[in-house]
This record gives C-alpha cells, structure tokens and sequence, in this order.
C-alpha cells in the first residue's frame, strides 16, 4: 500500500455520536464486526482465543481481523487512514499512543464514558490499571481507547561483561557520564584496533530515543506539542551526546536506523543498550540469561517514557454496543494474563505484571511496571507519522556522520515548524 500523510483529506470522515443502548445485544445477533491490529504472533495468538472465549456468547458474530505491521508506527497509522479513505469497514482500532491525536481529532472514535457510565466492566479494569498510563490514551481530555498493554524505555545490559570487567550493576540513579564511563571500559579492541565489543548501542527508532531526551528534560515538539523544539541547546545536547558517543568516544558502533541493538547484545557485541520490554521475550526464546535492566541514565531528570496500546470503537460502526461487547474480551483477566504469559509487553493490569511468569526474567523485571506511575507519554500530535518521519530521517543523516549538527537542527527545525504549522487541532 503506497504510503501517503493524512492531514485534512480525511476530514469528511468525521461522524457524528451516536447513542448506545446500555444493553448488551442479546445471544443470537448475527453481524460482522472488523477488527484492525498489530500484526506479532502474540497478537495473533491472543485474538485467536478471545474469539473462542466471545463464540459461546455470540455465535452467529462472525470476527474479521486485519493485521498490519506497526514498525514503525507511523506506517501503522498510515494503513489505517488509508483503509478508512478506501471505504474498508472497520469497528474496532488498536492504536498506539502514537495514532490516538490523529484518529481522536478527526472524531473517528467513540468517546467510551457512554460505556463507563453502564457497565462494571470498565470500571473494573480502571481499578486494575495505574491511572497514568490512561493519560497516553487521553487527547483533549477525553478518553477514546482503553489500555491492553505498554511499553517503556529501560537500559539492557550483560551481566557476563560486567562481571568479567569487575564493574558493579548500573545504579539506578545512574547518569549519562556514568554511562559514557562504563561503556568506555566494557569496550574492547583487537591488536589491530578492531572494535570487537561496544559498550552500548545506541537505538534506532524514535519511542528510545525520545527517552533519551526526556533524559535531559527536552523533545522534539514544545511541551504542548504543537511546534518545534529543536532549538533547544538540550536537544542539541543529547544529540550530540549520542554522536560523540560513535565518534568522539568509539564506544557506540555506527547508528542504524530501525536497529535496536539486541541482536548485537545476543551475539555478545555489545555490553548494554536501550529497549523495550518485547526484547525479554526474543531473549527468553534465544536462552539468553545474561541480562538484567536498570532504569535509564539521566541527565537533568529521571523521568522515563510510555507508549501504551489501546482498543477503541470507532464511529463508524453499525454495531457499537456489540463491538463494546467483544471489546471488554480483549481487556479482561484471560486477556491480560496472556499478555503476561507471553512475555512480549507489559500488561496494563497491574494483577497480570505481578504474576511470577512475567517477573521471572530478567532478575528486575518490576521496573517496568514501576515506571508505570510516573512514566510520561510519548509526545504524539496528529500529524506523528510526519514528525516521526521528518524527525528520523535528520537524526540518521547527523548520528551516521553525514551531517554536521547545525544544518541537522536548522534542517529539523524548518520542517517540523513547516508541518506543525499545518496541522488542524
């Protein structure tokens, strides 16, 4: 599907509210309900069998599931958009914290308090997530999606290497010169001058870097997300910070965009980098037990980031109150064990990030679901898949030496402003 930024063309997609009967539809409605999601072999997984747990109650529900990929999210949002220009029925959304402002300011989602205010079922699964990890699906103070599951930014490192180095664990209120002095030791060199182990590995998707810059207490965009804010010396800063880390120091290898450093950290080329917890999982399924996580270096601030996965309905449906009905199955208990059984993410329900599964690996695994509390969304206007795309494309040219860093902030600066300025709140 040929890739295309949505701005206002979708205006006339805009439905009006409808009103939703309190009742559930009773047991031998026949309908079709469409259902747009990410496309892991856990989420194909988990859909399988909250349809087998929704077909007893509905059996005449026929369930249509599209899967799409969403690396990077901003293609994810894309192929949504583009599904709903090209007429394609869609009842129920899974969005990230990145497409929430730019389904929520076109009104293609229901407002869910109608379904609050009814059923216990949503209360419920209020009194079981952290509050703040709802403000990541928030846009305009109302709430359009309920969380399913999230992620946060943490710093992997090698146990092995650490203590084979004689080096004592990351502290958890460790900085960026700790980070700079630890990489330093941890990186090694052949008789030739071969690097052939870094001490970090810098990430190549926007959600870790954006941690990064929290780090330092700056972003990309103003605080209130409307223009660019890449002229503040502490963007500049971190990202210089980050360069030198390749160039000045040599203790990063080269930047590769879409490269999040596991792979190498498997393969025992690395000694720590930044990810999210669906890593745990590719190293669980590797045998790869050398690993632990502590909480990001910090800079200026402590603050940790969160991108959480929501479900919501969207305006369009024919079937609101029975989409509201398989909807809760895709945030109930089973649900959210499962997401902890399988180790990809962190559960939005605080039960399920306590089970003994989900906390048995790494040996800190509680730091996830600690950051939960505090952790601060990722800044994600309505035109994000353009920021995200304006953004990475500067930061590849500056962090693989192909730029200088004045022409990459003037650069990321026009830009952003440029699109910023067009965008319709």
């Amino acid at each position: 599907m040929k890739r295309r930024l949505f701005t206002a063309s979708l205006a006339g997609l805009a439905l009006p509210l409808r009103a939703v009967s309190a009742a559930p539809p009773p047991a031998d409605t026949k309908a079709t309900l469409n259902v747009f999601r990410p496309a892991s072999d856990a989420d194909i997984q988990e859909m399988k069998h909250a349809i087998e747990r929704f077909k007893p109650r509905y059996p005449s529900v026929e369930i249509k599931v599209q899967y799409v990929n969403t690396n990077p999210w901003g293609e994810y949002i894309n192929q949504f958009m583009n599904a709903l220009g090209s007429g394609e029925s869609v009842d129920i959304i899974a969005m990230a914290t990145e497409g929430v402002s730019t389904l929520v300011s076109r009104n293609l989602l229901r407002n869910l308090s109608e379904f609050l205010a009814s059923d216990p079922a949503g209360k419920e699964l209020m009194a079981d997530v952290e509050p703040n990890l709802l403000n990541a699906l928030r846009y305009n103070g109302t709430l359009n999606m309920f969380p399913t599951e999230w992620n946060t930014v943490v710093s992997f490192y090698n146990t092995d290497m650490f203590a084979e180095a004689g080096l004592p664990p990351p502290s958890p209120g460790w900085t960026w010169n700790d980070l700079l002095e630890t990489a330093q030791k941890l990186t090694k060199r052949d008789s030739s001058g071969r690097t052939t182990q870094y001490g970090y590995f810098i990430p190549g998707g926007q959600f870790a870097l954006s941690s990064w810059m929290l780090s330092n207490d700056t972003d990309r965009l103003t605080p209130d997300g409307k223009r660019s804010n890449v002229r503040d010396p502490k963007f500049r800063e971190t990202l210089v910070f980050l360069h030198d880390l390749t160039f000045k120091h040599k203790v990063s290898p080269i930047f590769a965009r879409n490269d999040f450093g596991y792979s190498a950290f498997i393969a025992k080329q690395v000694a720590m980098f930044s990810g999210t917890h669906p890593v745990v999982r590719v190293m669980r399924d590797a045998k790869f037990t050398a690993v632990d996580v502590v909480n990001p270096p910090r800079n200026r601030t402590n603050l940790m980031i969160c991108g959480v996965l929501g479900i919501g309905i969207t305006q369009a449906t024919k079937n609101p109150a029975l989409a509201w009905e398989f909807m809760k199955v895709l945030f109930d208990k089973e649900w959210e064990d499962e997401v902890a059984g399988n180790v990809r993410s962190i559960p939005s329900r605080r039960s399920a990030a306590e089970l003994p599964v989900w906390l048995a690996s790494p040996k800190h695994a509680e730091i996830f679901y600690g950051a939960a509390a505090n952790a601060k969304p990722l800044m994600a206007p309505p035109n994000f898949a353009q920021v995200e795309d304006i953004m990475m494309r500067h930061v590849d040219s500056y962090l693989t030496g192909n730029q200088e860093i004045d022409p990459t902030i003037d650069g990321l600066d026009d830009e952003l402003s440029h699109a910023m300025s067009r965008v319709k709140w």
